[in-house]
């Protein structure tokens, strides 16, 4: 399971632009120009457009799931578009297709004169740049066989003669997968990215395709396409394009994740296998999408490209989802669940003591009071003597008045023994629900610290982003009730500034993938990390409620 990499990697010296460099559009301006000019006029197929041209220049294959209808044959006509002087093939295979018919008939002529069994190529497969095979799955032995080498090789056995093919691409699709236990296995795995293509979901778009008058006629203008000059040094730039430490950790996560649902009761062995050849492939596809985002290393927004990757059946492309997304930010889910079992284990410590014994730590006010932490009302003071009518387990009435002459809010435990508490000249006068914590009081069943005893205040050094830190901020207290402190307690305040450092870079870890603008990766791509980030932030905050009450 353990990736290996050559930790120093040689820096290629960047040599100074010249004049033609600068009059040249760069990989990102040319391919993002290239996927505008051949999306025009197909509707919510733009990434699925963005995918194959991605997969064409960095020489992979793609396989395209949908039913008929969905423009799955024209995304390949499209991509014909950008190479210069490329040609096109497409067949719509049945079960009675002939290998003639995909690599091109018998030269009889060869036969006759020269005993020789070799095919006329022009015009069929192996001449193609860009080729789409329709109902692949129905294609014979033979045919198949004859692909897995023009797949994977770009080769061509003609009688004697070992063709290398110019194809870029190979387009295949089907309205289903391959069926099981018909030895169509090898092919399938052939096909590095898998992508759905679906009907038009949008209703204001599916109005504007019905809409329109024709279809636009695409032009690719002479400076936009793709030359066999600048394809072959396009493919020697990306194989300098770095592989980050973190990128393969991450690609080390995603395969434990995928040998553990791999594992699971009622899944195939081969569900979830991606083999290593794949995974090679998987490199070399990420390295052509940083390359052509115009950088020179992976980062996390290539990896969202696994989508589209790693899932081998429809009931696992849900969870290969989950996975991917998750992935991106696995190494602070690793931390989040270590900050919960500290607070876990805080808390459980907590527990075995008992909490009036400890409020001799906490900073008593006007001889009687203890402090509450953080509470919206601002300076709230607790009676010290009524603690220990409050249980830990359920609730007791209080009551919470403001103090006109303290210039503050204070709450006490209110029983059948107080009935002739008198309210009179108390302000804002309310009835709430009290529960004990450990150092804290629980208010309607919200969680508030007792301010700790012994820390004089020293104001708060901004750092570098003119912020003060946790651990400035946490800094006791002073002597008076006018100096109620707004943060945490001194022994939860460590784990909180964890906490807090985590979310931080969690936040920039999020940002730096949306920021990317990756071409090949969708608004959707993206909003499914947003919905694992969202859920491990939420983690967090709970996690930091709990380490402010240590």
């Amino acid at each position: 399971m353990k990736q290996t990499t050559t930790k120093s990697r040689k820096k290629t010296v960047q040599p100074e632009n010249t004049l033609l460099d600068v009059l040249t559009p760069g990989p990102r301006q040319q391919i993002e120009s290239l996927i505008k000019t051949i999306s025009q006029g197909l509707y919510e197929k733009d990434h699925i457009l963005a995918i194959a041209l991605l997969c064409a220049v960095s020489g992979e294959s793609v396989f395209l799931l949908g039913p008929p209808g969905t423009a799955k044959s024209e995304v390949s006509r499209r991509l014909k578009m950008i190479f210069k002087g490329a040609k096109a093939f497409e067949y719509l295979m049945s079960r009675f297709s002939t290998p003639d018919e995909i690599f091109g008939p018998v030269s009889i002529q060869k036969l006759k004169s020269e005993d020789t069994y070799e095919r006329k190529v022009a015009g069929f497969l192996p001449d193609a740049t860009i080729v789409f095979l329709d109902e692949i799955w129905k294609a014979g032995p033979a045919i198949q066989n004859a692909l897995l080498t023009v797949i994977n090789e770009k080769i061509y056995q003609n009688g004697t003669h070992t063709l290398r093919v110019p194809m870029k691409c190979l387009i295949a699709a089907s309205n289903e997968l391959p069926a099981e236990d018909e030895g169509l296995e090898a092919l399938w795995d052939r096909f590095l990215v898998r992508v759905v293509s679906n009907c038009i979901e949008n209703e204001k778009t599916f109005y504007r395709m019905l809409t329109m008058s024709e279809m636009p006629t695409i032009s690719v203008s002479d400076d936009l396409l793709v030359t066999d000059e600048l394809y072959s040094s396009w493919q020697q730039a990306m194989s300098n394009i770095d592989v980050p430490e973190g990128i393969l950790l991450t690609i080390t996560s995603i395969r434990k994740a995928l040998t553990d649902a791999g594992k699971q009761d009622g899944v195939a062995p081969l569900d979830y296998y991606i083999s290593d050849r794949r995974w090679r492939k998987v490199i070399h596809l990420l390295r052509a999408s940083a390359f052509l985002n115009g950088r020179t290393a992976i980062d996390y927004s290539d990896l969202l490209l696994l989508y589209h990757v790693l899932w081998n059946k429809v009931e696992c492309i849900e969870p290969v989802l989950t996975m991917v997304s998750m992935s991106v930010i696995s190494d602070f889910e690793k931390e989040t669940v270590e900050i919960e079992n500290e607070c876990d284990e805080g808390h459980r410590e907590l527990a075995s003591k008992d909490p009036e014994e400890s409020l001799e730590e906490y900073k008593t006010f006007d001889y009687f009071y203890l402090g509450l932490q953080n509470h919206p009302r601002g300076k709230v003071f607790f009676n010290k003597t009524d603690y220990k009518y409050i249980p830990i387990q359920g609730e007791s009435n209080g009551i919470m008045y403001f103090d006109q002459s303290k210039n503050a809010y204070y709450i006490r435990h209110y029983d059948k023994n107080m009935r002739a508490f008198d309210t009179s000249g108390k302000q804002n006068v309310a009835t709430v629900k009290l529960r004990k914590g450990y150092g804290s009081l629980f208010v309607d069943g919200q969680s508030y610290s007792f301010i700790r005893a012994g820390y004089k205040p020293r104001p708060a050094a901004p750092n570098s982003m003119g912020v003060p830190s946790i651990t400035d901020m946490m800094n006791s207290y002073g002597t008076s009730s006018e100096e109620l402190p707004l943060e945490l307690s001194i022994y939860g305040a460590p784990l909180v500034e964890r906490i807090n450092n985590v979310k931080s870079s969690l936040a920039f870890r999020f940002a730096s993938i949306k920021d990317s603008k990756n071409l090949f990766v969708s608004i959707d791509d993206i909003g499914l990390v947003q919905k694992q980030v969202k859920a491990l932030e939420k983690r967090l905050d709970v996690a930091r409620a709990k380490a402010a009450n240590l």
